[in-house]
């Protein structure tokens, strides 16, 4: 999650205005052509620190680097040139760098003197932000900017940093190990300058040619390398077999000139070229050529050493630097050079390019039901599908996560729809995975270059703002519409507006019925979170928790939701009505969250057991042993548990009995189908015979017709939820329901 010191002071904006795509891909080829040539670290992440300084127009940059033998963060670069009192080595979760290390997010520091954690050493900055350097889904290390003066963050600010260092991460793990392996070869080949001075000879291949351009001497390391032996090889002209053809001419005009004016551009410097082995195949070679004087004449020693290997490193920190590790897609910079591209190119020809952004729907439900190593193949599989509906000219690229952009050139609207229907269609028949059939489902948001933006960035924003209304709508598919940047730019604030929301009182409780299937009479009621955003109107929850959890303020969000809710119970308690509400993983991870419940129920004067907790089965399962101890704390307060949304997770029966729990919920996706599928049927059977077995109630959610709740019954299900019972009530309705719905008093 970030975390973000409180302040006052107003949003400071990156003084350039934003920054381009040109300047960004800029910044991060400045990285990669340091990595490729520098001979230390600390080399690498000078510029990369730099080039950051000079993006985002900040006052110093920092970068540190994950030493594992030593369990530190090492400081690799740090622009300012005055350093008393910064930190040498870091520990994980020190200050703000080491902090965003260890929870592998972005941590903001809008005021130092007035962060809430402890700042590792004293430094005069007034704000910043940290951002992890992340390899293979692991933090290695982490990049920081800093202002002198305390100042809030634009989101966007944030993005930027965030994606400046996703790309410079394997650019610097690249160079680390590519020099690592120079020291250690140093280091193997000599011991003191003689001794080094012969092993060179020794590994390098010798050549010595005389003044006519004829071979003379010949190294073991020169057979190994070109493929001729000592007496293949010797008196042949050196032009003749180990340079390519069309460079022999310009060879042989090269040692005439030498010969004649003592003048040669290549001698006694290191020069990279091209060679050919005996078998005719290319290849590069950094030479060193000198010229000797022998008893024969003037002769010309050469020292050829095989780079191919080299040139390979640095075609893949080229690669990694435009395209993405897990899919081998297009990343988000090579999308921009290319969308520039596009673009120029139809305005030459007066012509349209489309910009498409899809997300997959229920990809996090798979991520946490089945792992992640599930979700990455996922991803493979989704990517191989879409590059197959496109044309040659069409770039996919994934953004992240289970984000991917498609760029159409040459493509109006008509065809870009016909081009998102076809991206969808491709991703109809579901993928097997480890023997298990999942259905993928996909939203889409059209932008059209000019109409709807000049920019990449614009663009894809705009696309973004588009496909947000897909899902919304549930079309699939979605144009951007101009003036919906008005609804997108003010979601993208939701984040800061949260803090303020609980002050102002814009955040609710909604309650849901719960009904007894024995008495058909209501016995509690589920609390359910909404937020009334004075622009936007109600904001569900599954928007604003997420940010709560990111920006810190779930603490706060869970505390106002537990003293509400406790409120209404108290109210409720004549009536034999308890009150249910939803728990965070981030709550049950929070070791005071147990206290804070406590105090809550002693506050509002009621038995603890009139509160019952609900967790989902994947929230659970997220951090197993860690929830378990919050859970048995919870359970010796006396309040109730539930695990919710059960049967969508991957926990075992032994998990589960361990579990102090008093109920489980049976996710609606399965009672939905009750009436229509056998399937369905046996897996709620099932799920209502072990829970019994397990003594536990059963709750059923999502009841949406009297027959389901009649099978319901039948199968001995405790108790139910759904709007065929009601939808969520408003905290002011509730007392006006009670009095009019026959859930009251009904009897059985």
């Amino acid at each position: 999650m970030s975390q973000t010191a409180d302040r006052s002071s107003q949003d400071v904006p990156l003084r350039g205005g934003p920054v381009s795509p040109r300047r960004l891909l800029g910044a991060l080829r400045e990285v990669t052509l340091a990595a490729m040539h520098a001979h230390t670290p600390t080399e690498v992440a000078l510029v990369a620190a730099t080039q950051v300084c000079q993006l985002m127009e900040c006052d110093e940059a920092v970068v540190r680097w994950w030493n594992a033998e030593r369990a530190s963060l090492e400081l690799l670069a740090d622009t300012r040139p005055d350093r008393t009192g910064r930190a040498g080595d870091l520990a994980s979760g020190e200050g703000a760098v080491g902090l965003a290390f260890s929870t592998a997010a972005p941590v903001i520091v809008e005021d130092y003197a007035h962060w809430e954690h402890r700042v590792s050493s004293s430094i005069a900055v007034g704000s910043g932000v940290a951002v992890p350097l992340v390899i293979q889904d692991s933090p290695a290390g982490a990049l920081a900017i800093y202002s002198r003066e305390s100042r809030s963050y634009k989101e966007t600010d944030v993005q930027l940093l965030a994606l400046f260092a996703d790309q410079v991460a394997p650019v610097f793990e690249a160079a680390l190990l590519r020099i690592a392996s120079q020291r250690a070869t140093r280091r193997a080949d000599a011991t003191d300058r003689q001794l080094r001075d012969m092993l060179d000879a020794a590994l390098d291949a010798h050549v010595v040619m005389d003044a006519e351009g004829r071979i003379t001497r010949w190294n073991a390391q020169a057979e190994a390398m070109f493929g001729w032996r000592h007496d293949e090889i010797v008196g042949k002209e050196l032009a003749a077999t180990l340079i390519p053809p069309e460079l022999r001419d310009a060879h042989r005009k090269g040692l005439a000139h030498y010969l004649k004016t003592g003048e040669g551009p290549i001698l006694r410097r290191r020069v990279e070229v091209e060679a050919v082995r005996k078998n005719g195949m290319s290849f590069p070679v950094e030479i060193t050529v000198a010229p000797i004087g022998t008893t024969e004449g003037p002769a010309f020693s050469a020292f050829l050493r095989d780079i191919s290997e080299r040139h390979q490193v640095e075609q893949q920190l080229r690669r990694l630097a435009m395209h993405d590790a897990l899919t081998g897609l297009p990343n988000r910079l090579l999308l921009y050079d290319r969308a520039e591209q596009s673009f120029a190119n139809a305005q030459r020809t007066k012509s349209s390019v489309a910009l498409l952004l899809m997300d997959l729907d229920g990809f996090k439900d798979i991520n946490d039901a089945y792992g992640h190593h599930v979700g990455d193949i996922l991803l493979q599989e989704v990517s191989v599908r879409l590059r197959e509906g496109l044309r040659g000219s069409d770039t996919v690229a994934r953004l992240g996560g289970d984000e991917f952009a498609v760029l159409l050139p040459d493509t109006d609207l008509p065809g870009a729809l016909a081009a998102a229907k076809t991206l969808r269609s491709s991703l109809d028949a579901p993928l097997t995975i480890e023997g298990v059939r999942m259905p993928v489902g996909s939203s889409v948001g059209i932008a059209v270059f000019p109409a709807h933006g000049d920019d990449p960035l614009t663009l894809l924003r705009r696309a973004d703002i588009a496909m947000y209304v897909a899902k919304r709508r549930g079309t699939g598919v979605a144009l951007y519409e101009e003036g919906s940047d008005l609804e997108g730019a003010a979601r993208l604030g939701l984040a800061s507006d949260l803090r303020e929301a609980l002050d102002r009182g814009e955040l609710l409780l909604y309650y849901q019925p719960v009904i007894d299937l024995t008495t058909k009479r209501v016995c509690m009621m589920e609390a359910l979170a909404r937020w009334d955003h004075p622009r936007l109107g109600l904001v569900s929850p599954t928007e604003f928790i997420p940010l709560a959890e990111r920006s810190g303020v779930m603490p706060q969000l869970s505390s106002w939701a537990l003293k509400t809710a406790l409120t209404k119970a108290r109210e409720w308690q004549t009536r034999g009505i308890s009150i249910a509400v939803n728990m965070a993983v981030s709550d049950l991870s929070d070791t005071t969250f147990p206290d804070r419940v406590r105090a809550a129920v002693v506050e509002a004067g009621v038995p603890p057991a009139v509160l019952h907790l609900e967790v989902t089965e994947s929230g659970v399962m997220s951090e197993p042993e860690r929830i378990l101890t919050s859970l048995e704390r919870l359970r010796d307060i006396g309040v109730q548990l539930a695990i919710d949304d059960f049967g969508t997770g991957s926990s075992s029966l032994a998990y589960l009995h361990r579990l102090p729990i008093q109920a489980c919920k049976i996710d609606r996706s399965f009672i939905r189908r009750l009436t229509s599928q056998a399937s369905s049927v046996a897996i709620v059977r099932a799920t209502i015979e072990l829970a019994h077995a397990l003594e536990l109630r059963v709750i059923a959610e999502g009841v949406e017709d009297a027959e389901t709740l009649e099978v319901l019954r039948g199968m001995g299900c405790d108790l139910a939820q759904g709007y065929f019972i009601s939808e969520a009530i408003p905290d002011h309705a509730t007392e006006a329901w009670m009095a009019e719905s026959s859930w009251m008093g009904a009897r059985s």
